[in-house]
């Protein structure tokens, strides 16, 4: 069986940003409950939950620049101090063993316009997980031009593994 337990949010070091407010508000009005409702159809979840579970924001990246733009929370999240980043700044904090099939999928939908998925979680600290679904789409001519659409969707949560888990928040 497995045990959760509340921490402090200082508990989750990449955990910087109130997840409630005015930038949450606002963010709900960019991303679409269309879009809603297919990210928590591919999570798994029950779409009233979608939101009270993850952090949902819209993300771009411009192929001719490589510069790719995030929402605010999925910036904090991911442990980047502003947008726009680059795509090395996006992945630098995802489990290693992700990181391959998470460029390749990126590498892919810059070569020619697809639609693509992937999961990771992010690494912000030893033993600190939290799960990152993102869902894109690219719209490309020749491989050099053109654009990266798509929604991330990030645990609200973080977990901490050792001999019992535990959600922080």
């Amino acid at each position: 069986m497995t045990a959760y337990s509340r921490a402090s949010p200082a508990d989750c070091l990449e955990h910087r940003l109130s997840l409630s407010g005015p930038d949450r508000m606002a963010l709900k009005a960019t991303t679409h409950s269309a879009q809603l409702a297919s990210v928590a159809e591919i999570i798994g979840i029950n779409p009233s939950e979608l939101e009270s579970a993850f952090v949902c924001e819209e993300w771009s990246a411009e192929l001719a620049t490589g510069v790719v733009r995030l929402g605010p929370e999925t910036a904090s999240l991911h442990g980047i101090g502003s947008s726009p980043c680059g795509i090395m700044d996006l992945i630098r904090l995802y489990d290693s063993a992700d990181l391959s099939k998470v460029l390749q999928a990126l590498e892919d939908a810059a070569t020619s316009p697809s639609v693509f998925t992937f999961s990771t979680t992010l690494r912000p600290g030893p033993g600190l997980y939290r799960p990152v679904f993102c869902f894109g789409q690219s719209d490309t001519v020749d491989g050099t031009s053109g654009m990266i659409r798509g929604t991330f969707a990030v645990a609200r949560l973080c977990v901490r593994m050792g001999s019992r888990p535990e959600a922080l928040n």
